[in-house]
């Protein structure tokens, strides 16, 4: 059996755990990342859009497992707390990831001089329970570091910085809270726009996550156009909120990714208020998963990459071959230049929480 967490996110674990409970041996169940792709291969999937309200149960889930081994594919955020609920389910996880850092989208490496350097400014919103329940369980909520309920955009200007700010009032609740703040922006969107832009939320609102689901066959430029949205819009305000959410420009994104998001900052009063954290990802959030993973009696092994699935007839997963780049290393330190060891992994279950072009290239 295997499975597919969205990759960069946290959003989905509890549901990996779910499907890992309802599969059989064979087929695959894919949970994505909302970006639109194709794929190349015969095997069934599933694919769904991430419901970012999902938070998982209140208590710890249920000891399903006794003791199977599941290799998860992937040491960012979507396999480390993947890992963390099969553990505590009662499952043996053992993560492999290609590099020598943890944190996938959101690892950071120290230079010579002591300093960090970041994939990109990492932000936690209000609108992730499921990652905040992640910090509760860890108990390491004292690591964000929550900031006034506004958002600022870097207005394009000729001679200064222009800020434009969008205010959210705390006494008020969702969706008040964020219509007022749209409402006392004057910078951004003019009032025709502002109604246009309202009209294009309203199935979102009413609708939820079916109208959000549909909306995946559109890119979020293409959204735009048909609710009659100038693109300026586009270039003031969504560049930076979709390369925030999927690294990618509005014309590639699809318009569920943005439109999840958008919602529940709506629907929620703190939806969209923002924390940062204390210090480096890989120290301040992956380490401590790392360290709660094997404590619980799994793996996570850095420098392992994924370099082919073997299959069964029936189609179902064999086993997972890695490369043990620790070895190589060593290997060539003696003098065995270019040496490459390989690894066969196999497991109850498989899971992959790569990002979906990379595991493209690897599926059979």
């Amino acid at each position: 059996m295997m499975a597919f967490v969205a990759s960069g996110c946290a959003t989905r674990s509890h549901e990996a755990l779910d499907t890992l409970r309802r599969s059989r041996a064979s087929g695959i169940s894919h949970v994505s990342s909302g970006k639109r792709y194709q794929r190349r291969s015969s095997l069934q999937v599933k694919s769904t859009v991430p419901r970012m309200g999902y938070a998982g149960p209140e208590s710890p889930p249920e000891k399903v497992g006794s003791g199977q081994t599941v290799v998860i594919a992937g040491a960012g955020l979507a396999g480390l707390s993947c890992a963390k609920y099969l553990a505590d389910a009662g499952f043996k996880p053992i993560v492999v990831e290609a590099r020598d850092v943890l944190g996938g989208k959101v690892a950071a490496w120290k230079d010579e001089d002591g300093d960090w350097y970041e994939t990109g400014l990492h932000i936690f919103f209000g609108a992730y329970p499921n990652l905040l329940q992640v910090f509760k369980e860890l108990s390491i909520e004292d690591r964000l570091q929550w900031k006034q309920h506004t958002m600022i955009f870097n207005m394009p200007a000729k001679d200064k910085p222009v800020y434009s700010r969008f205010d959210f009032p705390e006494w008020l609740p969702a969706p008040w809270n964020g219509i007022v703040a749209i409402l006392r922006n004057n910078d951004m969107l003019t009032w025709p726009e502002k109604i246009q832009f309202a009209i294009g939320l309203l199935p979102v609102i009413i609708r939820g996550q079916a109208y959000v689901e549909e909306c995946d066959r559109v890119t979020w430029t293409e959204w735009l156009r048909e609710q009659g949205i100038p693109e300026r819009v586009n270039d003031e305000v969504f560049i930076a909120m979709s390369k925030a959410l999927n690294f990618i420009n509005p014309d590639d994104i699809s318009a569920s990714v943005i439109l999840v998001a958008l919602n529940r900052f709506l629907q929620e009063k703190s939806g969209s208020k923002m924390a940062f954290l204390d210090g480096n990802p890989p120290e301040r959030l992956c380490q401590p998963l790392v360290e709660y993973i094997e404590a619980r009696g799994g793996q996570v092994l850095l420098k392992h990459p994924l370099r082919r699935i073997e299959l069964n007839d029936d189609g179902s997963v064999e086993a997972f071959i890695v490369s043990d780049l620790n070895k190589a290393s060593s290997s060539a330190s003696n003098g065995n230049a270019g040496a490459s060891v390989e690894k066969r992994i196999t497991a109850d279950a498989y899971v992959s929480a790569m990002p979906v072009d990379l595991m493209k290239k690897l599926m059979p």
